[in-house]
């Protein structure tokens, strides 16, 4: 796998950030730790775990997605708890760290029976903007270049992001922000209204936002 080519690939789309949500009280941990595992998350107390099941089996790994979240997982929690944040991680984790990359839901019993090295390197990034039967083509989805053409699509990264890689944090008021913004430090935080933005799917961003 070059490492090299996959930065290219990543500059050529403009790839602009990677996102993961979290529920808010791990923030604190995640500015002090950076995003861990499952399989070091366990270690841990009080801790918020989104996905308790994670039938992608690969719990050495953070999901993350390329640009905006996975809008069908991320209501489904927010509708049971709304205290849910979004945190964007520099692109450059996709060619420094290692990577698996899956072009639906990781999840998806197709996804998930996959062995690694069929996931990694730049064939496999790649895959996730390829036109897919039964799916709206990326024209009519209105995509940018660097979206992948199922909103579903995830990256995992493996073993932890380190706090140096987070970009910023997008929250959904002002009062969350304004708790959060000396505990950030450096961590830009911004301010995404409900349904708007990160917090709207990605399908009404790209058409009406």
């Amino acid at each position: 796998m070059s490492k090299k080519e996959i930065k290219e690939f990543v500059q050529e789309l403009d790839i602009p950030y990677l996102v993961h949500f979290t529920h808010i009280s791990n923030l604190e941990s995640i500015i002090e730790k950076g995003i861990l595992s499952r399989d070091a998350v366990n270690e841990l107390d009080d801790v918020v775990i989104n996905d308790k099941e994670r039938h992608d089996r690969r719990t050495h790994s953070i999901s993350a997605s390329i640009a905006h979240p996975n809008d069908l997982m991320f209501y489904k929690y927010r509708d049971v708890d709304e205290d849910w944040v979004v945190i964007a991680i520099k692109r450059r984790v996709l060619w420094n760290s290692e990577c698996m990359f899956f072009k639906h839901n990781a999840a998806d019993g197709k996804m998930s029976a996959l062995e690694d090295h069929e996931v990694k390197g730049l064939e496999a990034l790649q895959a996730l903007y390829e036109e897919i039967d039964g799916f709206d083509s990326r024209a009519e989805q209105q995509l940018e270049d660097f979206d992948p053409t199922d909103k579903q699509a995830e990256v995992l990264i493996e073993n932890r992001v380190a706090v140096e890689d987070l970009l910023g944090v997008y929250v959904s008021n002002r009062m969350v922000k304004k708790k959060y913004k000396d505990l950030l430090g450096d961590v830009k935080i911004k301010i995404h209204l409900p349904d708007k933005g990160v917090y709207a799917s990605r399908r009404y961003r790209r058409i009406y936002q």
